[in-house]
């Protein structure tokens, strides 16, 4: 899991991964907020920063301190999962909420399933939260009904999941799929379920002081780094209801569907 700053929503995607049956090692990009030591409260199986120099102390010729370099994080993914003795491994961010979409079976289990259908990796289909309201404090599955799926997620890729069968590349997608040769996708996607904006104030600092200003130029240039370019011109952070559609409780226990 890779972290920067998202202490109000990281104890609750460490817990759904450990109660899922998944260990996490979590890659933390120097976080500022405490979600750093928060996840070291955790059983983790692995703890970083990425990049090993802190904040003014750079590595030399990587440029400014200032600058998220999302390549540099997704290589150390790549190795990581290559050298652990995981059966199958998740690139998994913090604000993400996933499950599979049988009911009562865990994402462990799913993995289970899909390996003995034959298949090696896992698509998603992505559901992206909004807040309606600032209220938010606690599980994000219980607070947040009103969801989306009309963003740059959504018209992209997220095989986010695979059988460790040793290499594959990552940041040759942004991240967005995990590349590698034979691949079986299971035709049936698990849920991924996100949170990126929690309410006002935590939109307004995460997307216009903690991303969109510490994009890496060069990877920007490669039409990385576009999902809160809109966000960032129309600062729309909490949404009216009536433009959402609503998850249903029913939902929380079927996982069957999400129209």
């Amino acid at each position: 899991m890779c972290v920067f700053n998202e202490a109000d929503i990281l104890p609750w995607t460490l817990k759904h991964l450990i109660d899922q049956g998944v260990d996490v090692h979590v890659i933390d990009n120097w976080s500022t907020d405490r979600s750093d030591r928060i996840a070291q409260e955790f059983p983790l199986v692995g703890f970083e920063r990425c990049p090993k120099a802190p904040p003014g102390v750079w590595p030399p010729g990587r440029g400014s301190a200032d600058v998220w370099h999302w390549g540099d994080m997704l290589r150390r993914v790549e190795v990581l999962a290559a050298a652990s003795g995981a059966s199958w491994c998740i690139h998994h961010d913090a604000d993400e909420i996933r499950r599979s979409p049988r009911p009562g079976e865990s994402l462990r289990d799913a993995f289970a399933r899909m390996d003995r259908d034959g298949y090696n990796a896992a698509d998603h289909r992505v559901f992206c939260f909004h807040p309606v309201d600032e209220l938010y404090a606690g599980d994000p599955e219980a607070h947040f009904r009103h969801y989306s799926e009309d963003g740059v997620d959504n018209r992209l890729p997220h095989i986010k999941a695979w059988k460790n069968q040793g290499a594959v590349s990552l940041a040759s997608s942004g991240g967005h799929e995990a590349r590698f040769a034979n691949r079986r996708v299971c035709p049936e996607p698990l849920i991924l379920k996100h949170y990126p904006i929690r309410s006002s104030r935590q939109g307004a600092r995460k997307v216009l002081t903690e991303r969109v200003p510490r994009f890496d130029p060069v990877e920007r240039a490669m039409s990385w780094h576009v999902q809160y370019d809109r966000l960032a011109q129309t600062k729309q952070w909490v949404h009216d209801p009536q433009t959402l559609r609503e998850w249903s409780r029913a939902k929380d226990t079927t996982c069957n569907s999400a129209g």
